[in-house]
């Protein structure tokens, strides 16, 4: 097994705030940013949005380009969170005109997917949520939460997956899918096939999770779909370099993923709002490809033997000289 990496065109964006809202850099034409992509040539695949397919840009023109330049497309993503239409929720949107209008957006971005060659639709369900006490009526939004998933799941089916991005909060205070355990619960209430989870780890940590964990318990269910990277500081969606700031998590998560033996991209989504992009892309891969080498070095059944005895002395000595063998 060897790692393939995908990078989301965000990557790429003017990376806005509410500080910037402008951005941190010009906003690059599509064009500029695949042509961007195409000069690393350690990643092949990107992952684009549905809000990148417009009537001056249509499909047919994304597909030429990213064949030009030789990349492939590693999935479509369904992003409302931007939409002023869902402001107030999308999916779980309790009028049927603004929730059919979300779903509308989902099953566009399972049309592009099919006209890219895609297998992978996955849904951001960030308009989803609730900001105060007594809000919303949580069971009426989890049920129109799920019959929406459900619905774009079966126009999707059976040949495009379905993976729901899970995140605790942001935009919203509370977002409704908001950990893997919920996730996962969705999935199995659902009961289709075609309909996982993606694992970001970034997400993850900000849910106070072990992302090895978490990637352990969706692997028990083949429901892992898709997997995103970025590090974060655990209390807000930072989106940094991955494996700058959680380097022994991030290597337990690709030692799980070695162990489900996921054969997906590892699709890298950071904000590198004053680092130039290519460069963050570069410097992820690295540190990435890094991590990888040393975690195909330990012996699985070793570590196996050494977490039996629960001693985590034992397991930090196998860990300790895998990772520190050679270096200076």
């Amino acid at each position: 097994m060897s790692l393939r990496f995908s990078v989301s065109l965000n990557v790429f964006g003017t990376t806005p705030d509410r500080y910037c809202p402008s951005g941190y850099r010009e906003e690059l034409k599509l064009t500029e940013k695949l042509a961007a992509i195409a000069k690393l040539k350690t990643i092949k695949a990107v992952e684009v949005s549905q809000n990148d397919i417009t009537s001056d840009f249509p499909t047919k023109e994304l597909r030429r380009i990213l064949k030009d330049q030789g990349l492939l497309c590693s999935g479509v993503s369904a992003d409302l969170a931007n939409d002023r239409r869902f402001a107030l929720g999308a999916f779980g949107h309790q009028h049927p005109k603004t929730r059919n209008a979300a779903i509308d957006e989902g099953r566009k971005a399972v049309d592009i997917a099919r006209q890219l060659g895609a297998t992978d639709v996955t849904l951001r369900l960030y308009s989803d949520g609730f900001d105060y006490p007594f809000h919303i009526d949580y069971t009426a939004h989890w049920n129109t939460v799920i019959s929406s998933i459900k619905t774009i799941a079966k126009y999707a089916s059976p040949d495009i997956n379905i993976s729901i991005a899970y995140k605790p909060r942001d935009p919203r205070k509370f977002l409704t899918v908001a950990s893997v355990g919920k996730s996962l619960s969705l999935c199995q209430e659902i009961a289709m096939k075609n309909v996982g989870v993606s694992l970001h780890f970034g997400h993850a940590m900000m849910a106070g999770e072990n992302p090895a964990e978490s990637i352990a318990f969706l692997t028990r269910s083949n429901k892992l779909f898709q997997v995103y990277m970025a590090d974060s500081y655990r209390f807000w969606d930072d989106m940094m370099v991955p494996g700058s700031v959680h380097m022994w998590e991030v290597m337990e998560a690709l030692f799980y993923l070695k162990m489900a033996k996921y054969k997906g991209f590892i699709v890298l989504e950071m904000l590198p709002e004053r680092i130039d992009p290519s460069q963050a892309c570069q410097i992820a891969v690295g540190n990435l490809s890094i991590f990888w080498k040393k975690i195909e070095r330990l012996d699985p059944t070793e570590l196996r033997k050494a977490q039996r005895t629960l001693d985590a002395v034992e397991s930090q000595k196998i860990i300790r000289r895998v990772m520190f063998t050679g270096m200076v």
